[in-house]
This record gives C-alpha cells, structure tokens and sequence, in this order.
C-alpha cells in the first residue's frame, strides 16, 4: 500500500522540524538577546514556566535544560491550572523569573499565570509567538519566537518552537551569570542531535506506517517511557486523542506494574515505548516490555538500541531512533515524539477520522472565554 495516500498535515511537521531546528534556534536567540535587564538575570532565583496543553509539556521537557545551565537557580513547571490558582508565592517576588507559554497567545489561564507574576513583582515573560495576543500583553517582557511560517495545526511545529526557546533562555542566562559559551555549546549539540535523528527518518516513517496498518483494529493506546521522554509520551497521547480520537494512556516502567498492567482486553491495546539507551532505567523498561507482549498485547519500541541489546525477549517491532550522548541527554525531548507523531498521523489518515473530530467539540472548549481569576 502506498504511504504517501495517507500523508496529512502533522507527517508533514515532523518532517519539517529537521529544517525549522536550526532556524528557529537563531530566530529565538536574537529574540532573547537583551530582552532582560542584566541584573534580572543574575539575581534570578526561581523561575516559573507554564502553559496549558502542548505549552505545559514543552516547560515540563525543559527542565533538564535549566538543570544544565543554571543549576543555581529554581526551576519549576507546573501545569497551567495549578500556576494560575494553587503555586504557593510570597507578596512580593522580585527574583522570580515567571513565563507564561502561549505560541497563539490567546489562552486565559497563561495570560492569567503572566498578570499573577506582575501582581507579585515577578518578571513575567509572554512566551508566544503572536505580539499581539492577550498573553503579549499581560506580562511586562515580551519573548516572540518569530518562528517561521508554516503549518501549525495540531501544534508539532510550535510544540518544538517553545521547548528550543526555553532551551535558549536557559543557556543565555548561564551565559551571562557564569561568563561561559553555553549558547555556542548549545547549538553545536541540537544541530548534531538533528543531523543524527533525521539521517534515518524515512526508515522511522516506512516504519510507523507499518504499524499504523497493523494497529487498524486497535481500540486503545498507550505510551510507556520514563525520565525526560516521559512527557514526550505525554505528548503522544495528545497527539493521539486530537487526530483520531484515540483513547491513549501514559505511564513510566515501574507504575506499568502497579496498575496499567491488567488492563485489558490485551489484544486491543497497542504499546508505543521510548526508551534511551543512555538512560538507568533500560533493564526495568525491556522488563516492562517483555510483560506486555507475554500479556498479549503488540508493542513497538523507539530506541538507539536493538531490543536484544536492552533485555527484550519478545517479539516486538523496533524503529531504530537516535538519541545524543549521554552529557547531552537533557536534548532528548527535542526530538524523541517524532515518530510516534508520525505514526498518530498515520492512524488518523487510515481510520478516515478529521483533526480534532472536524472542529465539532470546539464551541465547548473554554480555552480563551474563561474568567481570569488573579491570585
């Protein structure tokens, strides 16, 4: 069967991230530069990130960044609700460094996450990619992505804008509090990560198509990863849920055994699994693994590692996925949704299903009309 009769929109921005990458990482660090105030940066203390959907997840992925270049410096990401109406703050938070993700900017709980950082004497930075959105004008900096025109439908490409803008930032704070190249670092790494993740893309898509006509019969879904590709995972099933309607669960190796584990019935459930070679968690996921195929269940494993080398005894299906070395693990998520994206985009295509069920659910989606609430 010929693939490209089920090309569609999201194929296309997982294909398209290997020539935005670079791009949007030169567009994001001219954005950056000289955006803060030099003393903001080096008294910083704790920096919130959030957003809502896909916005949370790309603050969530970029932790490990932050980790890297300002370990000195507090970072959290808690989800859009929990920042807006629950994080613990003091009356006045003059080294907190707040930023509010919204690449269209309309979202009312990130514009109300950005006015509750005023409020409380943050810098609360709009990270977004519309200037002239609610969130643009709710914080007192404004970070435009600037990214580049293309199709943003199902949010892949600007899923990939917010993360390498976070990345950004946190290596150009470092840079300036410590006095080190970290930007130069950075980008030498993401653009060999991404010459080396997308050497083998058309075999990753022959690959997920495969396994999307395999899966034709499948009724549910489910993501097992740990670690940084734990929201990757999270990501997946976003994916999964918007483009086929797809019910698809999300859990780490060790909480597979505790519950997920006796769902069932087993030959109705397909299992997407990311797993690093670099990481410590290899002999409990190849475990995790083998227990889903005994169970019945077919599974698929995105790895740098042949499912031999990692412990797997079973028979699965291996889509071979680069991965950065271990020093630089903290890049993973840049890029490890790719092929489950393509083969949710796939899915979409053979199942005849619309994006977002055709637009029907959206007249019930609060996303811009909720009252802000500032706490």
């Amino acid at each position: 069967m010929n693939k490209m009769y089920f090309n569609n929109g999201l194929r296309l921005q997982c294909l398209d991230v290997e020539e935005l990458c670079m791009e949007q990482f030169r567009r994001s660090v001219a954005s950056f530069h000289n955006l803060l105030p030099i003393e903001k940066i080096k008294s910083a203390k704790r920096i919130i990130a959030s957003g809502a959907g896909d916005s949370f997840l790309a603050a969530a992925e970029s932790k490990g960044a932050f980790a890297r270049y300002l370990p000195d410096v507090r970072y959290e990401a808690p989800s859009g609700i929990e920042a807006g109406r629950y994080l613990e703050m003091e009356e006045e938070e003059p080294d907190t460094i707040m930023v509010g993700i919204s690449v269209g900017g309309g979202t009312a709980r990130v514009s109300e996450i950005l006015r509750r950082g005023v409020k409380h004497g943050c810098c609360a930075i709009a990270l977004t990619d519309n200037p002239n959105s609610l969130a643009a004008h709710s914080g007192n900096y404004l970070y435009h992505t600037n990214t580049p025109v293309g199709d943003n439908i199902s949010g892949l490409r600007t899923y990939y804008v917010s993360m390498i803008s976070l990345y950004v930032m946190a290596a150009a704070m470092g840079e300036v509090r410590t006095g080190k190249p970290f930007l130069k670092e950075l980008e030498q790494q993401v653009e060999k990560y991404r010459n080396e993740f997308f050497r083998n893309i058309s075999q990753m898509d022959d690959i997920c198509f495969e396994k999307a006509l395999a899966w034709r019969e499948k009724k549910y879904f489910e993501v097992t990863a740990d670690g940084p590709m734990f929201w990757c995972g999270r990501f997946l099933s976003a994916k999964m849920a918007e483009l086929s309607g797809d019910v698809c669960s999300v859990i780490d190796s060790e909480n597979y055994f505790h519950v997920n584990g006796i769902l069932y019935p087993a030959g109705e459930i397909g299992e997407m699994n990311l797993v690093s070679g670099c990481d410590e968690n290899v002999d409990r996921i190849a475990e995790t693994i083998n227990s889903q195929v005994r169970a019945g269940r077919d599974a698929i494993v995105f790895s740098d590692l042949e499912p031999v080398g990692m412990g797997i005894t079973q028979q699965v299906t291996w889509c071979p996925m680069a991965v950065p070395e271990k020093e630089y693990s903290f890049l993973l998520p840049l890029f490890a949704y790719i092929p489950g994206s393509i083969l949710a985009s796939y899915r979409a295509t053979l199942m005849g299903e619309p994006f977002f069920r055709g637009g029907s659910g959206m007249p019930y989606m609060t996303l811009g009309s909720n009252p802000i609430q500032v706490i």
